[in-house]
Parts: structure tokens; C-alpha cells; sequence
């Protein structure tokens, strides 16, 4: 494997002045640094990032956990994030670890091996478990999630767009609407989502349906079974995930409903999935991508990394409109 030497005995200039091209850094002539690239290219040289790390206590390297989140809102929320660390100089490290505990920790002990710049968790709180196993000197920070307590995290108010998009469906006209919720176990995503719902509801003096899913597509379907068990009239329903709206759109037309002429559908998110059925899915979006850059920056900077509250917006498409007139 070639050395920083060997690329630099090959460029004719110092190991110090490869450092500086490699890394980004300024103080070479557009020259240099175009021989220490070709340098690079022919000897395949690759940064060692470790070593690098027991010298300067802090390797170029972003860790991201993804434990359990679906892959159309981690691939936005990680476009967000390698645009921000490239920018940067950092490479990016992705665990998709799942929720065994086992696997997570393992991730989070490499992590700390390398002396990571920092760990970003998508959908993720930060517990003391992951802070323990990080250390002290790593920071860490969490998107798409916040567990109100004032830790790091990238997030919006989840309550508030539940609200929000609840209203919007009561301002269409529609009373009777169910909500497809999240797992009950998401105390920092599906409960402040229903909480929002339940509000508007009330205000509204409407009777609330609910069941609950677990965010995932395989959900929607059954979640949808169970609400019209509970009102067969429904005329709107609120899933609170893109995943689980795609799979009410679906299912309903398998059932012969129209969307959104017989029922109209709502998600949560604005992931790609919203746009890859037909009618595409009306949502309340999530700055996704945003939201990466935004904890990438915050994380490099390692000051002020308290809560960050990011603007929702409703996105308005094809599966909603006002409710059929009934003779």
C-alpha cells in the first residue's frame, strides 16, 4: 500500500504538502497540486485515517446510525448530510444497524476507534447508552427526531404538523377523517403526530378514528382494513408517513375506492415515495435534505449544538380535494 512518502517522492514535493492536497487545505500552486492528484491516482493512494487519528486525536470521518427509519427518508437526510461533510473535507460512515442493541453498540465502539469528527443519528434520540460508548470528545446529534429535553438534534415540530396537516384536510371540508398513526413506542415521533391530530379534531368537534402502524409500507394496507372497520365513511385519512400513505392509496384502490373522488390520502415526510404512485401523494414535507446539511454544520462547528426546530410545509398533490356532495 503507498505511503504518503511514496506520493510524494512521485510528485517531487514534501509529505507535508500532499497533507495540504489531500485534505483540502490551502498554501500550493494549482501545479502541485495537479501532480500530487495524478500522484495519487497512480499509486492509489488512500488516506489512512486512523493513523492520522492517534496523531491529531480526531480523524476526518462523520459516523451516521440509521437504526431503524425507511430507506427513502434516509437516502434524502444522508444526501443532505455527505453534501455538508464533503464541503468540509470529512468522509461519511453509514451503520444501518437495525434496533439490536448489539449491532449499534459495535458500530458506536468503531466509531470512537477512529476517533470520529462526530456521529449524526437519523431518527435516532440520544440516549446515555450512546453517549457512553462514544466518549466524551465525540459529538453527537440527532434528525428527524427530538426528545424535547434540549438535546443536539435537527427536527420539526411534529405536533405542530400533524396540526397543520389535519387542518388542512378539516379546511377541504372533510369531518370524518381517520389517522393512521405510527408505533405506539415512538413516544418522540407517533405521539406528538396523534397529539396534533387529536387537537385539530377537537377543535374542529369531530370524532376522531385512529389504529396505529409502524411507519413501514407493509402497514398501510391492514391500518386501512382497521379504520374502515371503525367508519366505513370516512372520506380522508392522515398516515403519518409517506410509506403508510402509499399503501392506503393502493389498497383502497384494490377495494374500488377512488382516490381522492370516494376518499382522499394524506402523508407525512414528502419522500420520493409520494411521487411514485398514481394519484402522487399530497404530504406534509420534511426539509429532509435540509435537515443533513443542517446537523453536518452544526455537528462540525461543535458549539451550540442545542435543539434546531426546521419549518414544515404542506405539498399539495393529486390524492386530496374536498369531499364528494352526498344527495
Amino acid at each position: 500500500m503507498a505511503t504518503i512518502r511514496d506520493v510524494a517522492r512521485h510528485a517531487g514535493v514534501s509529505p507535508a504538502t500532499v497533507s495540504r492536497v489531500v485534505n483540502g487545505l490551502v498554501g500550493y500552486s494549482d501545479a502541485t497540486r495537479t501532480r500530487v492528484e495524478q500522484a495519487v491516482n497512480a499509486l492509489d493512494y488512500e488516506t489512512d485515517y486512523l493513523a492520522r487519528g492517534l496523531k491529531t486525536r480526531q480523524t476526518s470521518v462523520i459516523g451516521v446510525l440509521a437504526p431503524m427509519v425507511s430507506d427513502a427518508l434516509a437516502s434524502q437526510v444522508m444526501q443532505g448530510i455527505e453534501i455538508a461533510a464533503q464541503e468540509g473535507g470529512y468522509a461519511v460512515m453509514l451503520g444501518r444497524t437495525g434496533v439490536k442493541s448489539t449491532f449499534i453498540a459495535s458500530y458506536l465502539r468503531t466509531l470512537r476507534t477512529y476517533r470520529a469528527a462526530g456521529v449524526v443519528l437519523i431518527s435516532a434520540v440520544i440516549t446515555p447508552e450512546i453517549r457512553q460508548l462514544l466518549g466524551p470528545n465525540i459529538p453527537v446529534i440527532s434528525v428527524a427526531i427530538s426528545d424535547k429535553s434540549g438535546s443536539p438534534a435537527v427536527a420539526i415540530d411534529d405536533e405542530k404538523a400533524a396540526y397543520d396537516a389535519t387542518r388542512y384536510l378539516l379546511g377541504l371540508g372533510h369531518r370524518r377523517i381517520g389517522l393512521l398513526a405510527g408505533d405506539p413506542s415512538s413516544i418522540y415521533v407517533a405521539k406528538p403526530r396523534s397529539q396534533g391530530y387529536m387537537r385539530a379534531m377537537t377543535e374542529a368537534r369531530c370524532i376522531p378514528v385512529t389504529t396505529t402502524g409502524t411507519f413501514f409500507y407493509e402497514s398501510g394496507a391492514q391500518g386501512l382494513g382497521e379504520l374502515l372497520a371503525q367508519d366505513p365513511a370516512l372520506t380522508a385519512i392522515f398516515a403519518v408517513s409517506d410509506e403508510m400513505g402509499v399503501a392506503v392509496v393502493n389498497e383502497l384502490q384494490r377495494l374500488g375506492r377512488r382516490v381522492p373522488e370516494d376518499v382522499s390520502v394524506l402523508g407525512f415526510d414528502d419522500t420520493s415515495t409520494a411521487r411514485h404512485v398514481q394519484p402522487t401523494l399530497s404530504t406534509m414535507a420534511q426539509p429532509l435534505e435540509e435537515m443533513g446539511r443542517t446537523a453536518v454544520t452544526k455537528l462540525l462547528r461543535a458549539r451550540n449544538l442545542g435543539p434546531k426546530v426546521m419549518p414544515h410545509r404542506l405539498v399539495e398533490r393529486g390524492s386530496t380535494a374536498p369531499p364528494r356532495r352526498t344527495s
